[in-house]
């Protein structure tokens, strides 16, 4: 699949038909993260990039601090979703977005599991300037997510997020040019699938970064001609984060070692399209979790990447 190379194009794409525009990477100012509310700080010096902006201008939603909504999605029904808008939020300007996609915590869990990842990421959110979508899983065997069938077709999990993104877009304003996701485990696998092998609804040109802790490449589901998971595959070189616990399995049985490599051979690029943090913190150290600390350093490096509306 055709990639675009990172830098701005803008004033390219503001004249070209859609087809011949696919999204592409800016790497933002510094004060874009060191002043999250500041739109112009930069004050637009010499060699200073033009920072993308497209704003949802959705109205309507409760705020700030947590609140529960629910989408419809033909299938499955209605779908609850736990969402975080920071103390200071306002819809008088556009705001980056998170989605969080939780892990598979066994029976019954998932609706849990969303709102602890949604709690997880709330410092981080308040501090750094953003809101907080946590989707909720349908799989209620294992906890964790519903993919589509072996044709890749649905109704599952993966319309469902979707819907949500739609609908904080709807009712919130958001910079559209600054989404981004991060998953946990079994919600790591889902993004893993969403972002490389591509769906209908979402792909790699959807977020401006993404992030997974704890997951593997070859957690991926599995399609009927199809290669599930494959970097080299994805619409383009999307930045990634990926932390993994020292004493993880993921890590110590080689699968996270393979996966940063089959990313750095398909072109991303260690420290500017792709982190990799081995880390000792969490319940138990370094093992199969992560710690808040943990999800502030994937915003940190996350946070710089945008992309072209």
């Amino acid at each position: 699949m055709k990639r675009g190379n990172a830098g701005l194009v803008l004033a390219v794409c503001a004249i070209a038909s859609d087809w011949a525009c696919a999204a592409q990477s800016v790497t933002l100012p510094a004060w874009v993260c060191a002043h999250p509310d500041a739109i112009f700080a930069g004050g637009f010096e010499v060699g200073e990039i033009a920072v993308p902006h497209a704003p949802s201008g959705g109205s309507g939603g409760l705020y700030p601090g947590n609140s529960t909504r629910s989408v419809t999605v033909s299938g499955l029904g209605t779908q609850n979703y736990y969402l975080y808008l920071p103390t200071n939020y306002t819809p008088v300007r556009p705001w980056p977005l998170l989605v969080a996609l939780h892990g598979a915590g066994g029976p019954n869990t998932s609706t849990s599991s969303a709102q602890q990842v949604r709690a997880d990421w709330s410092a981080s959110a308040l501090a750094d300037g953003f809101a907080v979508a946590a989707p909720v899983g349908s799989d209620t065997q294992g906890g964790g997510w519903i993919a589509p069938d072996i044709n890749g077709q649905g109704p599952s999990d993966y319309d469902a997020i979707a819907a949500v993104l739609a609908d904080v877009k709807a009712h919130y304003n958001v910079e559209t040019t600054r989404e981004y996701a991060w998953g946990f485990s079994a919600g790591g696998e889902v993004l893993d699938d969403i972002v490389l092998t591509g769906w209908s609804g979402m792909n790699a040109d959807t977020f401006a970064g993404y992030a997974v802790t704890g997951t593997a490449l070859a957690g991926c589901p599995t399609y009927n001609a199809v290669s599930s998971c494959v970097p080299a595959n994805a619409a383009r070189i999307i930045p990634q984060d990926i932390h993994i616990g020292q004493n993880d399995p993921i890590y110590t049985q080689g699968y996270a070692t393979s996966d940063k490599n089959a990313f750095l051979a398909a072109g991303w690029t260690l420290g500017t399209t792709l982190w990799f943090t081995v880390f000792t913190d969490g319940n138990p150290a370094g093992g199969h979790t992560y710690s808040t600390a943990d999800l502030a350093q994937v915003w940190t490096n996350l946070c710089p990447s945008a992309v072209t509306p």
